[in-house]
């Protein structure tokens, strides 16, 4: 049985780590907010970006201007993190994309640590493409040269983890191509004469890369959310664990100290016992 002071001990790393799930409970309510303000953000951009690129698709429909691009067929990314502490939810987000890319023909993109290690420990059998960024979220620099490998498909899904709430986040694939604003070619749009400069194809293309983009960057944000609620999630879960093993540590280290105070006294009456017994000794000698 563990002494008094190796309780204690195990009692102050209890505590010790109480309040470091504490504090990183706390970041992540924090980053949560702030990355849902950076989504809606994004979302005001996109609106923004889309009417300026609806007028363009009213221009180049009007002239019959279409990009000759030689389009590849799909591409499926994968986002992870590059770090762990979001219980299985990243496991489940690659189970899901290999058993649902194993459907159908199509290139693949693995971005993070995460499912990168995850698929050379499996030995995964299907060609990929690996990127890894400096943090789980890009840089522009490193966002723009991911378009630029994803930019010329006629299918762009990317895999990743959902917020369904803050308890819940579930795998989720989405069709980056399938967005807005390809119908805003059928709203009522007044008729404006144009000088395009560049040429109309030329803008079409580098809209075409900005949606994605913007698209992208909205995937990654929507991604991080479920991953900062996931580990404020594990967080909570893993103080609660803490406040138990605090209790369980208390109440052993009280026992510990009543046997001790039990054990004290049992040694003060026996004592006292003994000297009264060599006492009745010596006065019946005498």
């Amino acid at each position: 049985m563990a002494n008094q002071q190796q309780i204690q001990q195990a009692l102050d790393e209890g505590e010790s780590l109480k309040m470091i799930t504490q504090a990183y409970s706390e970041i992540a309510a924090v980053k949560l907010r702030q990355i849902r303000t950076g989504i809606e953000r994004t979302r005001v951009f996109f609106e923004e970006v889309s009417k300026v690129f609806r007028a363009v698709e009213v221009a180049a429909a009007q002239q019959k201007v279409n990009p000759k691009l030689q389009k590849k067929d799909t591409v499926s990314i994968l986002l992870t993190s590059n770090h762990r502490f979001y219980g299985n939810l990243e496991e489940k987000l690659i189970r899901y994309f290999i058993l649902n890319t194993t459907k159908f023909k199509t290139d693949r993109i693995i971005v993070g640590k995460t499912a990168l290690e995850f698929l050379q420990a499996m030995k995964y059998a299907y060609r990929y493409t690996s990127v890894v960024f400096r943090d789980d979220n890009p840089s522009p620099s490193e966002s723009d040269q991911l378009v630029g490998q994803i930019t010329g498909y006629e299918q762009i899904l990317v895999y990743y983890p959902r917020m369904e709430s803050t308890l819940v986040q579930e795998p989720h694939v989405v069709d980056l191509l399938q967005q807005p604003p390809k119908h805003y070619l059928q709203s009522k749009v007044r008729s404006f004469d144009y000088i395009f400069e560049p040429e109309l194809e030329k803008i079409l293309k580098f809209f075409d890369q900005q949606i994605i983009s913007v698209l992208l960057e909205q995937t990654f944000l929507e991604a991080d959310l479920a991953r900062t609620a996931a580990r404020l999630v594990s967080m909570d879960e893993a103080q609660a664990k803490a406040e138990d093993f605090i209790k369980d540590q208390r109440k052993l280290l009280f026992r510990v100290k009543m046997s001790a105070d039990n054990m004290h006294l049992l040694e003060t009456l026996a004592t006292v016992l003994t000297a009264r017994k060599e006492k009745e000794k010596s006065t019946y000698a005498q």
